[in-house]
């Protein structure tokens, strides 16, 4: 409950944006959080000591990047590929909100991936679902729209992370690692 909760704060803080640059870097911050969640649900336990971060996840480790949850969650079959390929569109918009003094989705490159990233999530039913729960209207203006694609995602993670176990490996490579 505590979870649909923050859940439901971050929705709200999301929807009081009303700029293009901050709504991709806070929503992307906020799917490279879940992204780490689910991985972290997903892989065995880490073997580093209880305060120490996670040796493959965290930090400056592995899989610690957007890019690397993200590449690591499709090919553990976690997401499937629109949602692999939505997600490496939304990277690269927010690095170059991140590291452009311009931003301007209307503009090339960032028209095409804002192209590529709304084409791999407007299709799902998900993105009809949170537009009913979060707009009242039909028509979208182009900060909405985006609002509702960011929060569309966020969504789908996070049913991902609550219905994600922990791997239980493979028994046969186990066995025969164990002899």
């Amino acid at each position: 409950m505590a979870d649909s909760a923050q859940f439901d704060v971050f929705a709200d803080e999301l929807l009081d944006e009303r700029s293009e640059r901050p709504l991709v870097i806070v929503g992307a911050s906020k799917i490279d959080d879940l992204l780490f969640d689910i991985l972290k649900a997903f892989l065995l336990p880490k073997r580093a000591k209880p305060k120490e971060d996670d040796e493959l996840i965290a930090g400056d480790k592995p899989l610690a990047t957007f890019s690397a949850k993200i590449k690591a969650c499709y090919r553990l079959a976690l997401i499937d590929d629109t949602l692999c390929q939505a997600l490496e569109k939304l990277r690269a918009m927010r690095n170059l909100s991140a590291h452009s003094i311009a931003f301007d989705l209307s503009k090339s490159p960032l028209r095409d991936h804002f192209s590529e990233f709304r084409k791999n999530v407007m299709h799902r039913k998900s993105f009809d679902l949170t537009k009913q729960r979060y707009f009242q209207k039909t028509a979208l203006n182009g900060v909405e729209e985006l609002q509702c694609l960011l929060l569309t995602v966020c969504v789908l993670l996070e049913a991902v992370r609550e219905r994600t176990v922990t791997t239980i490996g493979n028994p046969e490579t186990l066995l025969i690692a164990s002899r």
